[in-house]
């Protein structure tokens, strides 16, 4: 099975190592001084779970034509890339190629098969990491918490799917195909774009907002607006979620923040705020769902930038 691997950070190598195996079959898509590394030392990566390794692709290369056509494509460059990812290298993927994006958020693969047109497979999935890149060809994955699931929203059967799952798994990351994916992505969506939420809002960290009756509130605002989106789009299962990660947040360490909003602290230019929290506001105005706390947040960081 020739698998190609869009994007070589955080998440595309830790995916790349539980394929240490069938590395000759793998092709890892970068450009630039990444393509150059790549190419004269592999992808080194740490690992506390699937342990240290070297990877060896049999292509390094952002070629489409010297790619030619895969059978699986990983989509895992940051959301704000993916559009002229699609673009670039639709040409690589045929009818029955198995397209796996691996973002943030709740519109991904509706927005990758729009992207691309119809083409390929498009699947709905989500990957647990804890993962960053210590230099360019060397990321480093720390802890327990890492798997990852593919499935699709529609229940249809996919053994390259199912092969692949069992590849990752082979590869010691825990994996899994198809039961309830949607309710596992939006699960994942919850805490990441929840916790969010109140971090930019509140523009501090965990422990400011543990200590303040109101702002938990608005925390649990938060959770019930997206369980609210949730059932409008069909996911059931969550009725639990707000109260346990309400209570999961009471845990966390005072300095705790999420990612999003550690890129927007940081002044990054380009962050996931439209992909994350903008995806969810737009699907409940699409759906006409009473978001009242999400939109708060949204609106107030377009406002003030």
């Amino acid at each position: 099975m020739k698998i190609a691997i869009l994007g070589l950070g955080a998440v595309g190598a830790t995916v790349a190592g539980a394929l240490k195996k069938y590395e000759k079959n793998l092709i890892f898509i970068a450009r630039g001084e990444t393509k150059s590394v790549l190419r004269e030392k592999g992808l080194y990566l740490e690992s506390e779970k699937l342990g240290d390794q070297r990877i060896h692709p049999g292509l390094v290369s952002d070629d489409p034509e010297e790619i030619g056509m895969v059978d699986v494509l990983f989509l895992c460059s940051k959301s704000y890339g993916l559009e002229a990812a699609c673009q670039k290298y639709s040409d690589i993927i045929g009818e029955n190629t198995l397209v796996v994006p691996l973002q943030n958020g709740i519109m991904t693969s509706r927005y990758v098969s729009h992207w691309l047109k119809g083409k390929g497979v498009v699947s709905d999935s989500f990957i647990y990491c804890f993962s960053n890149i210590v230099e360019t060809g060397h990321v480093f994955n720390r802890g327990e918490l890492l798997r990852i699931g593919i499935g699709f929203a529609d229940g249809r059967d996919n053994e390259k799917a199912k092969q692949l799952v069992a590849m990752l798994n082979e590869g010691g990351l825990p994996s899994a195909y198809g039961q309830d994916i949607m309710m596992s992505i939006w699960e994942k969506y919850a805490m990441m774009c929840g916790n969010s939420c109140a971090f930019i809002y509140f523009d501090c960290e965990a422990g400011d907002i543990q200590k303040d009756a109101n702002k938990l509130e608005f925390l649990r605002g938060i959770y019930e607006d997206i369980l609210r989106l949730a059932k409008a789009s069909g996911v059931t299962g969550l009725e639990e979620m707000p109260e346990k990660y309400y209570q999961h947040f009471l845990t966390l360490p005072p300095q705790t923040i999420s990612s999003l909003y550690r890129d927007i602290r940081e002044g990054k230019e380009e962050t996931e705020f439209e992909w994350v929290i903008g995806g969810g506001y737009k699907l409940a105005q699409e759906l006409g769902v009473s978001v009242p706390y999400m939109e708060k947040v949204y609106e107030a960081k377009i406002r003030n930038g």
